[in-house]
């Protein structure tokens, strides 16, 4: 077989490597009160949606006015409910889910050790 057809391995990378992170298009940022989820059907990966957590807006309000200013509400009209707004839906494999972990035990670490400090 010649050079050319044999597939080679490639060497596992030493030394350095540089990341870049570019923000896509749909880049946001999001505020998060908790988390709904579980292991994907398959097993092979763990599903969350991160949702966000507030009082619900009305739908419609009518206000008694009087001498040009608001006074009271007369009718409101919405839902009766706390609102989770699901922000995002994250897939993450075992090694990401493992990864996370470790780096939100750390976070959580160096927080415990600041709160402590100001305490």
């Amino acid at each position: 077989m010649s050079d050319a057809k044999q597939k080679s391995i490639p060497e596992p990378i030493t030394g350095k490597v540089r990341f870049d992170y570019i923000k896509s298009n749909f880049f946001r940022v999001i505020h998060v009160d908790g988390v709904h989820g579980g292991l994907r059907p398959s097993g092979t990966a763990i599903h969350m949606a991160l949702f966000s957590e507030r009082n619900a807006i009305p739908q419609t309000e009518e206000m008694q006015i009087t001498e040009g200013r608001i006074v009271s509400p007369i009718k409101v009209e919405g839902r009766h409910a706390i609102v989770r707004e699901v922000e995002v839906d994250a897939i993450v494999d075992l090694g990401t889910a493992v990864a996370l972990r470790d780096w939100l035990s750390n976070m959580i670490g160096i927080m415990e050790s600041i709160n402590k400090k100001e305490g």
